[in-house]
């Protein structure tokens, strides 16, 4: 661990100070995962009545340490807190004992909310303010730390702690997270930490050090993770055996585009879950979940309790041969059906007797990489970091004696406690229509592609965005990724060359794990000539781009639909499965001619009746195909458009988009492309699953009236 302390940075007081102490241990993902930690202040300040109070400022329930502010922390009264936490001990002869079974978490929760000096300005206080609150120095710092953990994470836990430390650093064996936990403490220290020591090392927990300023509980944090450190480089830390054999990049990639969306419908299936995947295959993971004995220590689980709650409890470890191109689906609905029952076995062992729907998070393919599960691409991507911070710790604790995580009492304890599982089912429930589904957007730069990937996104959605104008494409992706980090991706993709359009679809599985929405809206201006005049290339160029290239990607697109898909016995319906949405952006040219556009509208009408068969064919799997008429949408190639029949004409573009108005029902010449977003939105949602084949007319023209 690097010393990364700065006098001038950490600021004047103390809420700056630790505010600066826990962005400097939020940093090190080796220290504390996204999410995780804790981190306290005990100080002097006003309460709302201009009163002079001791108080403890500690990180809120749901902030992160690595971008968390002032306002991120919770402010509460230590003598009122004091006085609640001595209420609920029960108190025999002169020896306090822990809280009483009577009292529960919530009771607690709500003796700590009316603590809080600031309860209409702060955030809920994180369950483990009373033991911030019990230990008598300034500035407590809470981790889950890789290098102690290596400690911890063993058999002989005390020992090997001990064996480090000595009596520099306590030790308390493992209590669920919360009060059970700052109540052992307070028991087993009742008159504080021992003296001299300047760290408490909890089992299978992680490390709370502290100290009467933010640079000495730095300064302690420091000099015990280096110690752990010092000792583990000691140590031979080849603990997952021999390398197994690894596909190289390219075969990777394949096998990631396979197995993704077949995961994530059996994820659908066994949990009703519907999620979002990232794929990591980085030499750190693919060495560890392609090693020999990864499958024996993947079962014991993971480093501490609150990694549960991200990372799930353990990882599915597919069969070797999953990654091979040979390899039948039924393989691996197979090894989901197995893992599911043992889950099940666990869960009645365990006095549960329904699963909760993010039951799995992590899926590893040996040879290939792995897959994390969230309910969006960021929960995803935090699941990554903490089972990666896990593969760390489990080589350290091998190599110190071996890897023992909970038991599965305790697990499945912290697996379902209800203080943490309400927050989780709430972070679930949808509440956009588009949560959870991923979309591809063809023609996303501009445009109406543009309007819809960004309003895809804003009601949920996670969208790639393939364009030929790459540029363009990563300017909306951006936009989309300000006020929604991880949503959006840009791909560079020619809509008139099919591998391009095979290669957008792939790319939004290998992003996001599958795809929900296929949006087609690339668009090519058609060259004004009579029917005399028509060029074949004309003809060739409104073809491909709109016609041949939605055939090209409808069927990449419908594959990755039906392999999300779950068989489903004759007469059940569709419902079990992802289904998908196909759209297309068919114009007013496919319904009604157009002077001089002769092969845009015979271009736009073929995919007309295409949408209609991929309606017909690909119902029976709860897949819908449907297409929007547009008419006069004010993008950038219906502008080029008005210029070019203005000037065949002779007339002023302001004259040809008058006559636009004239024959607008609504009397306007153009409509904005956020318009047939709306519509998009609707196909792209649950309320449209019995709505296929279907034309949806947004424009003006009473002409674009399908007739």
């Amino acid at each position: 661990m690097k010393d990364l302390w700065r006098d001038d940075d950490a600021g004047p007081d103390d809420i700056s100070q630790v505010v600066y102490l826990s962005n400097l241990i939020g940093a090190d993902v080796d220290l504390v995962q996204p999410g995780g930690g804790n981190t306290s202040v005990k100080l002097a300040e006003d309460d709302v009545f201009g009163e002079r109070v001791e108080a403890l400022a500690v990180k809120g329930s749901g902030t992160d340490l690595r971008t968390i502010t002032a306002a991120g922390f919770t402010h509460l009264s230590s003598d009122r807190l004091a006085t609640a936490l001595r209420t609920a001990t029960a108190v025999s002869g002169d020896r306090r004992s822990p809280l009483r079974e009577t009292v529960s978490d919530e009771e607690m929760m709500a003796v700590m909310r009316a603590c809080m000096l600031f309860a209409d300005r702060d955030p809920v206080p994180s369950v483990e303010t009373p033991l911030h609150s019990i230990i008598p120095q300034r500035f407590v710092a809470h981790t889950h730390d890789v290098a102690t953990l290596s400690l911890s994470d063993t058999p002989s836990a005390r020992e090997n702690v001990e064996r480090v430390y000595g009596a520099d650093v306590a030790f308390l064996e493992y209590l669920r997270p919360g009060f059970p936990l700052a109540t052992g403490m307070a028991e087993r220290y009742a008159g504080g930490p021992p003296k001299g020591a300047t760290g408490l090392v909890m089992e299978k927990h992680g490390l709370t050090t502290w100290g009467d300023t933010a640079k000495g509980c730095y300064a302690n944090l420091l000099s015990i993770i280096r110690r752990a450190e010092e000792y583990l480089a000691g140590r031979d830390k080849r603990s997952f055996g021999g390398a197994g054999p690894a596909l190289d990049d390219a075969g990777r990639r394949d096998a990631a585009a396979r197995l993704a969306p077949i995961i994530r419908g059996e994820l659908q299936r066994t949990g009703s879950w519907r999620t979002v995947l990232a794929f990591d295959d980085s030499p750190e993971v693919l060495e560890a979940v392609s090693s020999e004995r990864f499958a024996e220590l993947a079962a014991r689980g993971v480093m501490t309790p609150e990694h549960i709650m991200r990372a799930g409890r353990r990882p599915l470890v597919l069969p070797a041969e999953a990654g091979r191109a040979e390899a039948r689906p039924s393989e691996i609905t197979s090894a989901f059906h197995d893992f599911r029952a043992e889950y099940e076995r666990y869960l009645a062992a365990n006095g549960q007797d329904e699963a909760i729907p993010d039951w799995l998070k992590v899926i590893a393919a040996p040879g290939v990489g792995a897959f994390f599960a969230g309910k969006d691409r960021r929960s995803a991507l935090v699941a990554a970091t903490c089972y990666r911070a896990t593969l760390r710790a489990m080589a350290g604790a091998e190599a110190v004696e071996a890897f023992q995580s909970l038991s599965d009492a305790d697990a499945c304890e912290m697996e379902y406690w209800p203080l943490e599982r309400r927050k989780i089912a709430t972070g679930l429930k949808a509440t956009k229509p588009l949560d959870a589904k991923v979309a591809l957007v063809v023609g996303a730069a501009s445009g109406i592609g543009r309007a819809t990937a960004i309003r895809f996104a804003a009601e949920g959605a996670h969208v790639t965005l393939a364009d030929l104008d790459l540029e363009g494409a990563e300017s909306a992706a951006d936009e989309i990724n300000e006020t929604s980090e991880e949503r959006a991706h840009a791909v560079v993709a020619d809509a008139a060359d099919p591998a391009a359009m095979e290669n957008a679809v792939r790319e939004a599985v290998l992003r996001f794990g599958g795809l929900d929405v296929l949006f087609y809206s690339p668009g090519v201006a058609p060259g004004l000539h009579p029917v005399a005049e028509m060029a074949d290339e004309e003809v060739r160029a409104q073809l491909s781009v709109h016609y041949e290239g939605a055939v090209a990607a409808t069927r990449a697109a419908s594959q990755v639909m039906l392999a999300q898909a779950t068989p489903t016995p004759a007469g059940a319906g569709f419902r079990t499965g992802l289904g998908g949405r196909l759209i297309y952006n068919a114009s007013k040219a496919a319904f009604a001619p157009g002077e001089g556009a002769a092969a845009y509208g015979a271009a736009k009408a073929a995919l007309v009746h295409y949408a209609r068969n991929a309606a017909n064919e690909l119902g029976r799997h709860g897949i819908t195909a449907n297409y929007i008429n547009a008419d006069a949408i004010d993008t950038p190639l219906f502008r080029s458009l008005v210029k070019e029949r203005a000037e065949s004409r002779g007339e002023t573009e302001e004259a040809t988009l008058a006559r636009y108005a004239e024959r607008s029902i609504f009397r306007t010449a153009t409509v904005p492309p956020e318009a047939v977003a709306d519509a998009a939105v609707w196909l792209a949602s649950d309320a449209s699953a019995y709505t296929s084949g279907c034309v949806i007319t947004v424009g003006g023209g009473a002409e674009a009236m399908p007739r």
